[in-house]
């Protein structure tokens, strides 16, 4: 008998040993935010209200009520009414299910299967029983894993990136700052009980849950809705495969926005594309920075057509002959930039090589969202490398890059030619209190001479002025510099009629504040497949949106009655006097009949003084007329020609530039 007692027991001890295990307590995952806060993701806690009616005083005060019989009536009434369909209300269901597990003896009990967020929590927690707590009402709380929400929907769900079953993340910020969002788990002793659930062993230290950190990004709500609604309208209309553009700050190299559309994947990222023309910018940059080509320069385009070896570069059907070196940029000459590139580095193509590695195309720009791929060109030292390698990478072939890096490029010379590394994550915070923080971060301190930079900037603003972007640029409140991107596509190995549009810039163009790439991959209706006819009007769109939202320059001028004489920069002395005096302005004394001097005006007089000496170099002509312009320059032995009427709003050489022998320039006015 006693053998068959102690068998029982330890039985008994076996079974208690079954029911008590450690239990994992899932952290609360760091929600992920706007520069200005606004929750981009977050996780949120759900909970499942039970009862362990063994620690239930049925004969304690009732407070209010006469007995536990009306007190567990009244918390009956208050579960059907907040679970069950007005239809279905049972308030005898959920006082039999307690009552039942008093006679029971039952340590836990669901009052409902429905999951309650944290404000439904605490709402519940004031009712009668309830309010008691676990000690004393017997009130039992499971939390559940904790569900991914995003508060502004699909906005940036691409970068934010992914969670499978609200756990496993699988690509974007999500996934690159996996390890900080997700927090340590922590473990519990608990007991299971009736109905699969548990409750906590009391009087055991427990791990606690480490909760994950806030990621805080540099996105920019209201920036990420105008440029995905921009680039959803765009690729819709045009019938494309997806598009994707990224909008960066430039002066910080803070990303404020990516979108693609279609959605996934992220194209800004993660897809390496050949960029066609966009390209001839890097081009550009190393022949003048080479000193192998001025604005001014004239390159012969022929017909339209180049043959290298037995690959034959075009115009797509379009002779421009003799023109300068800016018309060929602005007009996108095959042609003619890489008959340029030819020239200049066919016997040294490492050099131009070079190039490329000082600019950003060597590896990875951005070092926060994982699945950036590394640049893929051909160099000289490859077996594949021919004489028709150097011409195509010169127009943007036969080099992979992805948008990003593109975006990084352009943003480089929008910054006076330094390059920044883009980043979309500001910091790290773990309740309110900052962990780590990223700044801006220089990857090439000099990408070329300043004066390199400068030419840049007018060849970029003379593809927007009159060429192959004039048209989407019409009548802008501001002035933008960019580049049209149009390249043929691979199949099977064979370039096909199907195009990717592109056009990377910056905007405003004499004080760029934001730098934005956008490309189209096979924009199908509509006729319109060059990054001049898809790609520029998307860009324009975001362009002029975020202008007017972004208060650092675009507040609206103030209205102000003039109080002064009109004035110009520089005017030939003696003709400037007479009309003045002709208008009965005064005007200080000074200044010689044939002379041009520079003018500043107050409240009651024009006055005269000496212009800063550029001898031997071409002055600033701009904001002047057409015939005090000609008149100066040809004092200098000069020779000009003049287009268009009016003063002057352009010169294809820029202010500086040392006059030689035979020195010529065209004043381009309106």
């Amino acid at each position: 008998m006693l053998v068959l007692q102690l068998d029982q027991g330890e039985w008994a001890r076996r079974e208690l040993e079954d029911q008590i295990y450690f239990r994992k307590m899932v952290a609360d995952r760091g929600s992920i935010l706007a520069e200005d806060g606004t929750i981009l993701a977050t996780s949120l806690p759900f909970y499942r209200i039970g009862l362990d009616v063994t620690v239930i005083d049925t004969t304690a005060e009732t407070g209010n009520y006469e007995s536990f019989s009306d007190t567990l009536w009244n918390l009956s009434i208050l579960l059907t009414q907040k679970f069950d369909e007005e239809e279905s209300r049972d308030t005898l269901k959920y006082f039999n299910r307690v009552m039942e597990a008093i006679v029971k003896n039952d340590r836990h009990i669901y009052l409902t299967r429905n999951k309650l967020n944290f404000r439904e929590l605490e709402e519940v927690k004031k009712w009668p029983i309830l309010n008691r707590g676990r000690l004393s009402g017997g009130f039992a709380i499971e939390k559940f894993n904790n569900e991914r929400f995003y508060p502004m929907e699909d906005l940036a769900r691409i970068t934010l990136g992914k969670l499978v079953d609200d756990t496993i993340a699988t690509r974007g910020i999500e996934f690159s700052f996996n390890q900080e969002l997700r927090g340590k788990d922590g473990y519990m002793l608990a007991q299971k009980v009736v109905g699969g659930s548990f409750i906590p062993v009391d009087n055991y230290d427990n791990t606690s849950a480490q909760d994950g950190m806030d990621v805080v990004t540099t996105l920019d709500v209201d920036m990420q809705d105008v440029v995905e609604r921009a680039l959803k309208n765009g690729v819709v209309r045009h019938g494309a495969k997806f598009g994707t553009a990224i909008l960066m700050e430039t002066s910080t190299g803070k990303i404020r926005a990516i979108a693609n559309y279609p959605e996934s994947p992220n194209h800004a990222i993660g897809t390496r594309i050949e960029p066609g023309s966009t390209f001839k910018t890097v081009s550009a940059l190393a022949l003048m920075e080479d000193g192998y080509v001025e604005l001014c320069d004239t390159i012969d385009t022929g017909n339209g057509r180049i043959m290298y070896d037995d690959k034959e570069v075009t115009d797509n059907g379009v002779a421009w002959g003799r023109i300068d070196f800016e018309q060929v940029f602005a007009h996108s000459s095959n042609v003619g930039i890489s008959k340029t590139v030819a020239e200049a580095y066919g016997e040294t193509p490492n050099v131009f090589m070079n190039h490329l590695y000082r600019l950003g195309f060597y590896g990875r720009v951005n070092e926060q969202i994982k699945g950036e791929p590394v640049p893929r060109f051909i160099s000289p030292e490859d077996s594949a490398w021919n004489i028709a390698t150097l011409p195509s990478l010169s127009y943007g072939y036969s080099i992979e890059v992805a948008p990003i890096q593109m975006a990084a490029f352009f943003n480089g010379i929008a910054n006076d030619g330094v390059l920044l590394r883009p980043y979309v994550v500001n910091e790290l915070r773990e309740n309110s209190r900052v962990i780590n923080t990223w700044e801006p971060k220089v990857l090439q301190e000099k990408m070329c001479k300043p004066s390199t930079v400068e030419k840049l900037n007018e060849l970029l603003k003379a593809v927007v002025r009159y060429g192959t972007a004039r048209k989407a640029f019409r009548n802008m409140p501001f002035e933008v510099a960019g580049k049209t991107g149009t390249a043929r596509k691979v199949v099977n190995g064979r370039y096909v009629k199907r195009y990717r549009a592109s056009f990377g810039g910056y905007f405003p163009a004499d004080e760029p504040r934001f730098t934005l790439y956008v490309m189209v991959d096979e924009p199908s209706q509509g006729g319109a497949t060059s990054g001049g006819a898809v790609a520029a009007p998307i860009f324009r769109q975001i362009a002029e949106q975020v202008y007017r939202m972004d208060q650092d320059f675009a507040k609206p001028p103030i209205q102000r009655k003039r109080t002064s004489p009109p004035v110009h920069k520089i005017v030939h002395s003696n003709s400037a006097r007479m009309v003045y005096q002709t208008l009965n302005v005064s005007t200080n004394d000074g200044g010689g009949v044939e002379t041009f001097e520079a003018t500043r005006s107050n409240t009651h007089q024009i006055n005269f003084s000496e212009r800063k000496s550029t001898e031997g170099r071409i002055p600033d002509t701009r904001g002047m007329s057409g015939k005090d312009a000609l008149l100066m320059l040809e004092q200098l032995g000069i020779k000009v020609t003049i287009k268009g009427n009016g003063r002057v709003k352009r010169q294809s050489l820029l202010p500086g530039y040392k006059i030689g022998k035979g020195t010529s320039i065209t004043l381009f006015l309106g």
